[in-house]
């Protein structure tokens, strides 16, 4: 059984070669990350070949993620490379750069410390392990009690639960990053630490006419409360459950997960579920109990895609992540089919030409036991709206277009096949018959679903259906 559920793998030292990359297309994965909070452009740029050279080989079609920094805050560096943060103890967080950490200070990323920080208010260390109360603000910085201690490293996270930042979502770094991720033809962009949909708008603002398309990361209490908002201005959504879980208590994070798929199955936008999803094979060859039922009931509950991290970047075993990640998929995917259980979260349907056909293509090929649904389609919006449903039914995209192909590898059960370029309807179909017998998805007898925009070619014009018989 081929899975439905797309695989986004993280890239890092642990898969930074042609034969590892390869591998791991073929075990499945459908996106590559690049994580812009490390290395540089050139190491970027030498994974961008990488993965262009493996989907070459393999005659498929991978997306490249780039992943933006956004304002991530961050201590500086201990004399020593870390510090015991002691139970009572007060500790300084300063804004002073050029300070040196030791076991009383330390510097921090954020300029806006004494502004936004109030007596009383709480700061969190190293994705939360460490918890500081602050009890006196100066000029430039802000001593606090440990509240919950431990070791903090070099250049560990910071965050501010609870505590409206001044910072820009777009920082400097960011538009130096986009600006390489637009010149090497990257299919997604990443914002992280989204608040408000404003900031989405910002950023396609700065793209411009580029073809690239923006995922929001809800990582944010605030993404959470303008999240209606924010799903009518991204393209997908990726469940960001690092930060967050340290921007909230640990303990709403699943059902803030349950919450943010169902509107993103009801908006029909992809959503992508991230953060410690098979952690534990970073240095194990198999999961947890835990974390397998984590990435099944991600699926269930209507995610598009599941995200590896660590696993696959800096991991032992990144190959072998991904296989249990697609075995797992496919163990969700035949409940689903199964209906066997409540996990049907159907789209609201828009009083649309476009999403009316995807929706009654959907409904004639489960009525009709249809062998496949193909979605003819430039921009690839004819296959999106029709993955939007999760249909039983596999979906075909056939396109002219190498961009779209890559673009559709993140939408749930499309299988994009790149073809030439038609101008008519008859042709159309001879093609769609002629690429399901060549790739032995139909045989003679078998009935299609076919759906496209007529005149062929013209945007946001899906406006045929035809069920047909090979």
């Amino acid at each position: 059984m081929q899975k439905r559920t797309k695989i986004v793998a993280t890239l890092g030292p642990a898969s930074k070669s042609i034969d590892v990359i390869r591998k791991l297309i073929e075990a499945g994965v459908n996106v590559f990350r690049c994580n812009f909070s490390h290395g540089t452009h050139d190491s970027h740029k030498e994974f961008v070949s990488l993965v262009r050279e493996a989907a070459l080989k393999l005659k498929t079609h991978i997306a490249l993620l780039g992943d933006l920094c956004g304002p991530k805050i961050r201590v500086g560096a201990f004399k020593n490379g870390q510090v015991n943060l002691a139970v009572g103890q007060t500790f300084t967080l300063s804004e002073n750069q050029s300070i040196v950490g030791d076991e009383t200070c330390v510097s921090t990323s954020y300029p806006y410390l004494v502004q936004d920080v109030k007596i009383g208010d709480t700061v969190l260390l190293d994705d939360g392990n460490i918890s500081l109360k602050a009890i006196k603000r100066g000029t430039d910085f802000i001593s606090f009690q440990v509240i919950d201690g431990g070791v903090l490293k070099n250049k560990k996270g910071l965050n501010l639960p609870g505590i409206s930042l001044s910072v820009k979502a777009i920082t400097d770094k960011d538009l130096s990053d986009l600006s390489f991720i637009l010149k090497e033809k990257f299919d997604y962009v990443a914002l992280s630490f989204v608040r408000k949909a404003a900031e989405i708008q910002e950023l396609r603002t700065k793209i411009g006419e580029a073809p690239i398309r923006i995922i929001a990361k809800i990582e944010k209490p605030e993404a959470i409360d303008d999240l209606e908002a924010i799903l009518g201005a991204t393209d997908a959504v990726m469940i960001a459950r690092g930060d967050l879980g340290v921007e909230v208590p640990i303990e709403r994070v699943p059902s803030l997960q349950k919450h943010i798929l169902t509107r993103c199955s009801r908006r029909g936008i992809p959503a992508i579920t991230a953060t410690q999803m098979l952690e534990s094979m970073i240095s194990n060859q198999w999961p947890t109990r835990a974390e397998t039922t984590d990435v099944f009931n991600a699926i269930i509950d209507g995610t598009d895609a599941i995200m590896l991290s660590g696993e696959t970047a800096v991991g032992e075993y990144p190959i072998e992540a991904v296989k249990v990640m697609g075995a797992i998929s496919c163990e969700a995917e035949k409940l689903i089919a199964s209906k066997t259980c409540d996990i049907c979260i159907m789209p609201e349907v828009r009083h649309e030409i476009e999403d009316t056909i995807a929706h009654a293509a959907v409904e004639a090929a489960v009525n009709v036991k249809a062998k496949a649904i193909v979605a003819y389609t430039h921009s690839g919006n004819t296959a999106r709206n029709i993955s939007k449903y999760h249909p039983p039914t596999p979906i075909f995209a056939l396109t002219p277009l190498e961009p779209t192909c890559r673009r559709l590898a993140l939408n749930w059960g499309v299988n994009p096949i790149l073809v030439s370029d038609l101008n008519n309807t008859d042709a159309m179909i001879s093609l769609a018959e002629s690429t399901l017998k060549e790739n032995g998805i139909v045989s003679s007898g078998d009935i299609v679903l076919i759906v496209a925009g007529v005149p062929l070619g013209v945007k946001g014009n899906t406006n045929f259906i035809k069920l047909h018989k090979i």
